[in-house]
């Protein structure tokens, strides 16, 4: 069962995940594309990693963060990138 967040913890991971994705914008632009889904499933995993990794570092920069990074591996590698959709679905 998944650990319940504080306030706290919850509003600096909201603050993470608008910077990673910032950085993940900036990421896909540097490879000519706009959509996340415009990459193979491996592909996306790893903008995302390095969107989340360079953010967490930009934010706790000179902090020990081993096991932070060993977190967002771990979320990264779970994500399941399912590109089919059903005919007439769009992702936007």
């Amino acid at each position: 069962m998944a650990e319940e967040l504080s306030d706290e913890e919850a509003a600096l991971y909201d603050e993470l995940a608008e910077e990673a994705g910032v950085v993940a914008t900036r990421l896909l632009a540097e490879r000519g594309l706009i959509y996340l889904e415009d990459l193979a499933p491996e592909e996306a995993r790893e903008v995302l990693r390095t969107a989340w990794l360079e953010a967490t570092e930009a934010r706790f920069a000179g902090q020990d963060l081993e096991e932070l990074r060993g977190e967002i591996h771990a979320m990264i590698d779970s994500l399941v990138i399912d590109l089919s959709r059903p005919p007439g679905v769009a992702v936007h």
